[in-house]
């Protein structure tokens, strides 16, 4: 049996032309309802950045502290103090470095003194300096000598002798620098008249490690700027 039902058109369908498939190709309609957006640009490398802040500033660090020595003939105290310090160290004998790590002991500590009680307890902590300070007088008129009136006196008289002895020190050291010191060549050079040979290899190891302690110290700090303004960049950048 026929379906009645089959045969009879629908009222509410409706017919659309055909178009052809070419006259739309995929590509044409991406580009139109699909703008292509730019690639997001990641901008400088933090890591790269970084590195090469560390390459330039060290190199400025390395080069700016390759004269200990200036023109007119000045050795700057903070590189005549580590010559000290190391030559101290490595060739003098155990009781010249126990006299000056006591001197150092008092001037670090006897600004803080506010008794004749802990400044004689001071003194007695460093005999040796107690010692070298009482050629003239004995130790113990010196000490029983110390009261609050003239406790004053005797920290100011007690640091300024250090300090003297210190500062001729620094004095001898930064003579001993310019004398193996070539003006004409910008390096160090042993000469006959520099005896003290260990001194002089001290020396000189000395420059070269104040450079390439000066070229981390720039390096590291010029990295961190960098770097630092690297990733601010990239904060402040709009982001797609």
């Amino acid at each position: 049996m026929t379906n009645p039902y089959s045969m009879q058109a629908n009222p509410y369908a409706m017919s659309y032309p055909a178009y052809p498939q070419e006259m739309y190709p995929a590509e044409n309609y991406a580009q139109e309802n699909y703008p292509a957006y730019p690639q997001k640009k990641s901008g400088p490398s933090t890591l790269g950045m970084m590195s090469l802040g560390a390459l330039g500033g060290g190199t400025v660090g390395f080069f700016k502290n390759r004269y200990p020595v200036g023109k007119d003939g000045t050795v700057s105290d903070s590189f005549a103090r580590e010559v000290f310090d190391k030559n101290l160290k490595k060739n003098r004998p155990e009781n010249t470095q126990r006299f000056f790590s006591q001197l150092k002991d008092i001037l670090k500590k006897i600004d803080k003194i506010n008794s004749p009680e802990e400044f004689k307890k001071l003194l007695k902590a460093n005999k040796d300096i107690l010692e070298d300070q009482c050629k003239g007088i004995s130790s113990e008129t010196l000490l029983e000598a110390v009261n609050s009136t003239n406790l004053k006196e005797s920290k100011k008289s007690l640091k300024e002798s250090l300090e003297a002895i210190m500062n001729f020190e620094m004095q001898k050291t930064k003579n001993a620098i310019k004398l193996g010191w070539n003006s004409e060549s910008k390096k160090f050079i042993k000469t006959d008249e520099f005896k003290d040979s260990k001194l002089f290899d001290i020396i000189k190891n000395t420059k070269n490690n104040i450079q390439w302690k000066k070229a981390l110290k720039y390096g590291g700090i010029t990295a961190g700027i960098l770097g630092a303004l690297t990733v601010g960049y990239k904060m402040l950048i709009p982001r797609n």
